[in-house]
């Protein structure tokens, strides 16, 4: 079980590195001027994490029993008991290589990526694109609980303004 950590600082929360600077699973809050308080965990990167703002699943396969390994979210990554229902997803604050550490957002206001167009405050489902999520309801996607988008997002892919309330992989659509 992490621990919790108060006053992490905004440069903490947007670098990654090659070897750890905290305990895997250490809780961080940091209280944005701006955005207002926001939570952080510690983790890992399972792959890289193309950016900032994109959207990662907890790994909970057998071979991450003794860390704390996220992997970009994607329509095939969880379905059936794989990175499945209820599992944790947070969003990367970093660019992040393959092993590297680093910051995931799971509460407050913050940015994540959508693939396509996207309403405001609509259902948010995974994705075939890693680390994007949409609202389009595709047959087989799983629906994100915990992440609503602030805004709505135009055509392409992009990141925006979106709230996470400890998000986690939902039912089926």
């Amino acid at each position: 079980m992490g621990t919790a950590v108060i006053g992490i600082d905004k440069t903490q929360i947007t670098a990654a590195s090659a070897v750890p600077a905290f305990r895997l699973g250490t809780i961080g809050g940091y209280d944005d001027p701006t955005l207002g308080y926001q939570e952080f965990i510690y983790g890992r990167a399972d792959g890289a994490m193309t950016g900032a703002g994109y959207v990662a699943v907890e790994v909970t396969a057998a071979a991450a029993a003794n860390a704390l390994d996220f992997i970009m979210v994607t329509t095939a990554n969880t379905a059936g008991g794989q990175n499945g229902h209820g599992s944790r997803v947070a969003v990367a604050q970093a660019v992040m290589a393959d092993n590297e550490f680093g910051w995931f957002q799971i509460y407050g206001k913050g940015s994540l990526r959508t693939s396509a167009a996207a309403a405001k405050g609509t259902r948010l489902n995974t994705t075939a694109t890693a680390g994007a999520l949409d609202d389009d309801g595709t047959a087989g996607a799983r629906v994100i609980n915990g992440a609503v988008l602030g805004v709505a997002t135009g055509g392409a892919a992009t990141s925006a303004d979106a709230v996470f309330t400890y998000p986690s992989v939902g039912a089926t659509v």
